[in-house]
């Protein structure tokens, strides 16, 4: 058997023009960042000083219905502006592989329903169908887990229908024996062009009443915990309507 050798291209040279190019694209993301992470962070912040600002001043003249829909206001967008704190946080952790897995045994369907009972606030007003299916024993990081469907699930608020209605199941794959988390909202779907978009870090979508419902980060971390999970995200569109996002993950 004769063996051949095989000589890798040659590396392009290093030039002032490659050199512009990476720079450009360097100064435009990091703009996109600025941009998207002022947005997400002076957007509640207005929200909570105007709310506040108007309790103070009108307190002894506002019946008691108005003020506490006020403190709600400022309430709901401390809670905005404390994930989306957190998000940063955890994708700065991500970006510096400080994130380990541990892992043990988890039972699936429990580990939604704990989902559901931590975002309990942001679900307010949303209509969620969930059915435990048969017992799904999987070995995995139950806590990295959790936060990927919790991502998923404020993903599916955001970007549902007025009210949302979401929609969950879990199950085993037989031909893969993957796990599966499938979760469903009514919302407008997500174009064929943007299946992959939606999971690239401070990529601002925009609902289809044209409000930008703010930027990629909770996608883009969950994609990251899939990857460490030794799993997958996918994104599509369901046959009835509204997006549909796919968890895969070993269950062994």
């Amino acid at each position: 058997m004769v063996h051949r050798m095989i000589t890798p291209a040659p590396t392009p040279p290093l030039t002032a023009a490659n050199l512009n190019d990476f720079d450009s694209e360097r100064e435009r993301l990091h703009r996109q960042m600025l941009s998207s992470v002022s947005h997400d962070l002076k957007t509640p912040l207005a929200s909570i000083i105007g709310a506040l600002e108007v309790f103070e001043r009108m307190k002894d003249k506002l019946p008691d219905d108005k003020k506490l829909a006020l403190v709600n206001v400022a309430l709901q967008e401390s809670y905005r502006l404390d994930n989306f704190i957190t998000n940063i946080l955890d994708m700065a952790k991500l970006d510096n592989d400080m994130v380990k897995v541990n892992e043990e045994g988890a039972e699936v369907n429990a580990l939604v329903r704990n989902c559901l009972i931590r975002l309990n606030n942001r679900l307010h007003g949303s209509t969620v169908h969930f059915t435990p299916g048969a017992p799904l024993d999987v070995m995995t990081d139950p806590v990295l887990l959790s936060r990927a469907v919790c991502l998923v699930l404020d993903n599916a608020v955001k970007y549902g229908g007025t009210p949302s209605v979401i929609d969950i199941s879990c199950y085993i794959d037989d031909e893969s024996k993957s796990g599966i988390i499938e979760i469903h909202d009514n919302g407008s779907g997500i174009p064929e062009t943007q299946t992959e978009v939606i999971f690239s870090k401070y990529t601002r979508s925009v609902k289809q009443d044209q409000q930008n419902a703010g930027t990629g980060l909770g996608l883009a971390i969950c994609r990251a915990i899939m990857d460490l999970l030794g799993g997958t995200i996918s994104a599509g569109n369901h046959p009835e309507g509204g997006a549909l996002l796919t968890l895969r993950f070993p269950t062994q």
